[in-house]
């Protein structure tokens, strides 16, 4: 896949960046492509002169946001009910929208952020949030941030990697796995401080009632 889209991109000259803005947009509506791979790709592409990192940039985080909005503002407009269709549901499992919601109901507006970050699990969080009527400002402005971590990341990844393309593809699947570990640590973490402030809370409350 990744040999097939690369040799495919990088030979379509002018429309290069194009083809890796519809790409990303399409990945955000199901397409069976992981979203990194143009993005890198994009990236291999700064390293041979071809494209420079700011347009990079700019059409990876824009195929990326307008990819995650539609699935936003599906759920906000259509809600449980296109979740039902054969093709959406293949997408956006009713399962997953439940695990969605527990997510949500345990984290709040922190599973935006989180969601970036896992593939698989990225379209039911945004589509949940959508149903929840979520403030779209709100929910672009978190995804946003989490885009701007992992975009630039991907894009230098390709630019670095893009002599050594098997130590690239190896790159990439420890990198996702660096993500997850990441991922972890910062859910253990807010874990730990939610732990640590229900205790606090808890004995300063008992501590006001003995006086």
């Amino acid at each position: 896949m990744f040999s097939f889209l690369l040799d495919f991109i990088t030979r379509s000259d002018n429309v290069s960046l194009w083809i890796i803005f519809v790409i990303l947009i399409a990945c955000g509506l199901g397409l069976p492509i992981p979203e990194d791979i143009p993005i890198v790709i994009s990236g291999i592409m700064i390293s041979d002169g071809s494209v420079h990192f700011r347009h990079a940039l700019f059409v990876s985080m824009s195929g990326v946001l307008i990819g995650d909005s539609i699935i936003y503002w599906a759920g906000r407009r259509w809600g449980v009910r296109i979740s039902k269709h054969r093709y959406i549901a293949k997408i956006i499992k009713p399962n997953m929208i439940r695990s969605a919601s527990i997510a949500f109901r345990r984290y709040g507006n922190k599973i935006i952020f989180i969601g970036r970050f896992i593939p698989g699990f990225r379209a039911p969080i945004f589509f949940f949030v959508g149903m929840r009527k979520k403030s779209f400002w709100l929910f672009l402005t978190i995804d946003g941030i989490a885009a701007m971590i992992s975009v630039p990341v991907w894009i230098y990844v390709g630019k670095i990697f893009a002599e050594n393309l098997s130590a690239l593809e190896n790159a990439i699947k420890e990198l996702k796995m660096g993500t997850l570990l990441v991922l972890i640590f910062i859910i253990l973490l807010f874990f730990l401080g939610s732990y640590i402030r229900k205790s606090f809370t808890l004995k300063f409350v008992k501590g006001n009632k003995e006086k």
